[in-house]
């Protein structure tokens, strides 16, 4: 009988035995997939890979026939070739199988061999005569084979998954042996439906769809890696294809051969796994192995104990998008970020694609949050995902991320070392930790509760990964930390100041390191360069950062010198004792955190200042040469260009130079960068080179520097280049926000900011602020439409309070109504009152009410009116009524003397509530009211207490602050945490993940 395959019955086999694989593999591996689209590839390369391999097989078999056709028993032949095959397949499985430590010396291993390969040889010699010996008559052989292949696949998907790679490939030709023969058996008629050149045409497209979806798959790491994981047939093929993967050769990077042979100075962690663990917004002294009071982190505590504890360790950047892109690539990202167009390659190497090419298995889970702040400078590192192979990118809860973590770690191909990072969203804003870590319910409380849930989730993450890791690195630290009024803000991103900047950093290698606090001056972004080194594989040239190795392995030197980071306006280096923070425009402020470690006290030491702010002046000026680094001879930016363009002054008196370059770029760069630093001495030059300029961008570039430099004279020119441009040229709208300094609005390009989200932030707030300048009605509906921007909503607000008009108060109310950011509450809380909205005091009170009361509140009361006649709702401490004692009065406030207290009258008043006091002073002071002490910075503050009885409201008060008002309302919760999103994809039944407002 002729048993050539028929390619209807090739087709129909390859369906059933695709579609079975399919559910196979998300039946025990949905989770593995993160989106739709990642099973949709992974579904269609199945689909495709099943015809492609039987297809393949049906053409071996045509061979296995034409061959034993020219035997004198054709039959027999056929079927000795078969049972050889299998004889032999079998056995090298075996063998290859049993070479185990336990097994390969066992004195049963050949026989068992042997034995199992005769049966399978015998099984295979009376299948293939069975099968030559039928008709075809009906469908329950190639059923019963169908089945047996899906039985083989499923075998092939569950047992030993990733282990074992001879005893899959065995369990994968087996399934297709199988389906070759189901092929054949499927009951046709003798006609043929489909000409010659038909056929042909289906198999070249059975190709080709199978070359386009394996392709596809194995350029979507992560989906790659689930297949790989998973799936009997297609994910073999698709680890067969890189065998034909090539990358470049860089001949300064060693081959992993020559990188096992790299001096490692420090730790030496050749081989070894690491999980990177990182929080976010968790505080370093909330740790009680940092100092804390509280025993909220035990399980950090226990990792410091049996680790290095680095006790001055900083973040670049107080935002997590610029945090933790910077600690995984090693880089100052934000001042690298802010370099010019061409003074810097584009792409920057992550640490887990280094580790990848030396044969690493990398994971990352993590919330797509992280790049919140500025998300479009990260656009290519969020969409590749920093290199990582496996990536869980969802929000979950804290204890989720242990699951996740496990499940990974049972799934991950042997043999390989591993790199893993979680990062903790717990405990940021808002804060609303699972009741079992309450710890009470004003914000603190509430932080500290989620610190506890954070801290948990570390230990179980910790065990899980030392369970199948035992000798594993495991590193812990923070993109930021968070204020609670500590200088006078909540949360993070807005000041320099320890709270915001320091963060924990602990690093455990058992039986590397030696258990030992460091105070060295360290940063995160130390934490590429210090991993990479103790691995022995080389690092980006660009890569910054100190190698901490030394210090780990027990030495004291060398150490690092400073620590350095930044935000919009200000700068900080930081070197182990002294700290100075040296905002863009205006003076530094000196700190000795030895004395001072809450930064209080400005220190006057001129010396030591100047010598900070040379080592940072350094660190400013290394940024554009370190990068240019990576560019050819001279396609880079000229160094002092570069400078400029991260607000180094000093680099003005070589920008002038520049003006008379010969590269047009150059020069309009040069002109820009001149007018944005202020440089007084270049004004005359640039307005010659507005009107002289061969080149028009160039004139114009000049024209508005000259403007900024105080040049009225180009005035006329910038407002009619402006003009004419599109209202999404970035001159004319740069050109707009310096003529609206000089009131002169050029609208079209202020709206088109303020509407821009991939623009500058802060360009974005100007903009909006200008706008509300300019009195324009046509601003008010963009501005309105743009309220719900969170980042730039208290510029939009503040401009909508000067553009004023009833859609705009509607709009303002309702913001302020469910507002959850306290900056924002303010901004929205003084332009409804400017506009006089009556509704303004009544949302005031609401949000005096919580536990961080509304910044400014209090005055905002006053101002509107809302205090006087004083009433049980609160009064200016001027009124002579509300006094006893004595006190020092001016027309703006009151310092209390001896005696001296405040008595409100019962009218009106809250039956219970707090109060909350406006004060002010010069300098830091102390403050009790009721003798409870309450220390300021210095300026104007606020200060909560409780109200007591309604009918009993008096408050005694003692210190040098002037007080100027006070507002009774009753105590308000916090506006509740938004209903968590969906879960999307997760692997964990049951959990419900922490969705945030805010991810800053």
């Amino acid at each position: 009988m002729d048993t050539r395959p028929e390619l209807r019955g090739t087709l129909i086999a390859a369906s059933i035995l695709a579609c079975v694989e399919i559910v196979l593999v998300l039946a025990g591996g949905w989770a593995l997939f993160l989106t739709p689209m990642e099973r949709f590839r992974y579904a269609l390369a199945a689909i495709a890979a099943w015809p492609l391999v039987l297809l393949f097989a049906d053409a071996g078999v045509v061979v296995a026939q034409r061959i034993s056709e020219r035997a004198s028993e054709p039959d027999r032949a056929l079927t000795r070739f078969c049972g050889v095959a299998a004889a032999g397949l079998t056995a090298v499985t075996l063998w290859l199988s049993t070479e185990g430590r336990r097994v390969r010396e066992a004195s049963w291993r050949v026989l068992a061999v042997i034995g199992g390969t005769l049966i399978v040889a015998g099984v295979a010699v009376v299948m293939v005569r069975w099968l030559r010996g039928r008709a075809l008559t009906g469908w329950g052989v190639p059923v019963l084979l169908l089945a047996a292949a899906s039985a083989v696949m499923a075998v092939d998907t569950f047992v030993f998954p990733r282990l074992y790679d001879a005893f899959h490939t065995y369990l994968t030709l087996g399934a297709i042996a199988l389906g070759s023969a189901a092929a054949r058996q499927v009951p046709f008629a003798p006609a043929r439906l489909l000409g010659r050149a038909a056929r042909f045409g289906l198999v070249c497209g059975v190709l080709g769809l199978a070359a386009f979806a394996l392709v596809s798959l194995a350029q979507a790491p992560n989906a790659r890696f689930a297949t790989e994981a998973r799936a009997p047939l297609t994910g073999k093929l698709v680890a067969g294809l890189r065998l034909f993967e090539t990358a470049p050769v860089d001949e300064s990077v060693p081959t992993p051969e020559e990188a096992s042979a790299v001096e490692v100075a420090g730790i030496d962690l050749r081989g070894g796994d690491v999980l990177l663990i990182t929080v976010d917004a968790l505080r370093a002294d909330v740790l009680a192995s940092y100092g804390g009071a509280g025993t909220d982190t035990p399980e950090m505590d226990r990792l410091a104990e049996e680790g290095v504890l680095f006790e001055r360790a900083y973040t670049p950047t107080p935002h997590t998008s610029y945090a933790l892109t910077s600690l995984l690539t090693g880089k100052f990202l934000r001042p690298v970020l802010d370099l010019p167009q061409g003074g810097a390659p584009a792409a920057h190497a992550a640490m887990p694609e280094l580790l990848r090419e030396y044969g690493y298995r990398t994971a990352a889970f993590y919330p797509p949050a992280i790049f919140f702040v500025d998300a479009e400078r990260f656009r290519d590192l969020a969409s590749g995902g920093f290199g990582f192979e496996y990536r869980k990118t969802m929000f979950a809860p804290a204890d989720a991320r242990v699951a996740q973590l496990r499940r990974y770690l049972a799934e991950v191909e042997p043999g390989h070392p591993v790199f893993a990072w979680v990062h903790l969203f717990e405990p940021h804003e808002p804060y609303d930790p699972p009741d079992e870590f309450r710890r009470g319910e004003d914000a603190f409380d509430r932080y500290r509760g989620e610190v506890a849930a954070a801290d948990a989730a570390v230990g179980g993450l910790v065990r899980a990964f030392r369970e199948a890791r035992p000798r594993g690195t495991v590193i812990l630290t923070a993109d930021h930390g968070e204020e609670f009024g500590d200088h006078g803000g909540y949360h993070h991103g807005t000041t320099l100041f320890d709270e915001q900047v320091r963060v924990p950093l602990i690093w455990s290698s058992p039986d590397q390191v030696v258990p030992s606090r460091v105070d060295a001056p360290v940063e995160i972004v130390d934490l590429a360069t210090t991993l990479l080194a103790a691995l022995g594989i080389p690092r980006d040239a660009r890569m910054r950062g100190d190698d901490l190795g030394p210090i780990l392995a027990g030495h004291t030197e060398p150490r690092p010198s400073a620590a350095f980071a930044e935000i919009d306006d200000a700068r900080m280096v930081m070197d182990g004792r002294y700290k100075a923070i040296c905002p863009r425009r205006g003076g530094c402020r000196l700190f000795d955190l030895q004395s001072d470690p809450a930064e209080r006290e400005d220190l006057d030491d001129p010396e030591r200042l100047a010598a900070l702010r040379a080592l940072l002046a350094e660190f400013v000026g290394s940024i554009p040469r370190i990068e240019a680094m990576a560019l050819a001879d001279d396609a880079g930016w000229p160094e002092a260009l570069a400078r400029a363009s991260l607000g180094d002054g000093a680099a003005s008196d070589a920008l002038v130079p520049l003006l008379g370059d010969e590269r047009v770029a150059v020069r309009r760069e040069a002109a820009r960068s001149l007018g944005v630093l202020g440089h007084q001495p270049a004004r005359a030059t640039l307005a010659r080179l507005g009107d002289e300029d061969p080149d028009a961008d160039v004139r114009a570039e000049a024209a508005l520097a000259a403007l900024l430099l105080g040049g009225l004279d180009a005035l006329a020119s910038v407002e009619g280049e402006a003009r004419s441009r599109g209202p999404q040229d970035g001159f004319a709208r740069r050109a707009a926000l310096a003529l609206a300094e000089h009131d002169v609005f050029v609208l079209d390009p202020l709206l088109a900011l303020v509407a821009d989200d991939t623009a500058p932030e802060r360009s974005r707030r100007e903009a909006a602020t200008a706008l509300g300048q300019s009195g324009e009605p046509r601003a008010r509906e963009v501005l309105i439409a743009h309220l719900d921007h969170v980042n730039i909503r208290g510029e939009v607000a503040e401009a909508l309070g000067h553009l004023g008009g009833r859609a705009a108060a509607d709009a303002l109310a309702l913001s302020l109504s469910n507002e959850r950011y306290i900056s924002a509450r303010a901004e929205e809380a003084r332009a409804l009152v400017r506009m006089g909205d009556p509704r303004a005091p009544d949302l005031i009170r609401r949000f005096l009410g919580v536990d961080r009361p509304l910044p400014g509140g209090v005055d905002l009361l006053a101002e509107s009116g809302a205090l006087e006649p004083a009433s049980g709702l609160g009064a200016m401490i001027t009124d002579e009524r509300v006094r006893e004692g004595m006190w020092a009065c001016t027309p703006e406030g009151c310092v209390p003397g001896g005696d001296a207290a405040v008595a409100l009258p019962a009218t009106a008043a809250p039956a219970t509530g707090v109060a909350v006091f406006s004060v002010e002073t010069a300098e830091a002071a102390v403050l009790r009211i009721d003798g409870v002490a309450h220390e300021l910075l210095g300026g104007r503050a606020q200060i909560r207490v409780p109200a007591g009885e309604a009918l009993a409201r008096r408050f005694t008060l003692q210190g040098q602050a002037r007080i100027l008002a006070v507002a009774v309302v009753p105590a308000q919760p916090e506006i509740p945490p938004p209903p968590p999103e969906p879960w999307g994809e997760d692997d964990v039944a049951g959990e419900q993940p922490q969705a945030p407002d805010d991810a800053r």
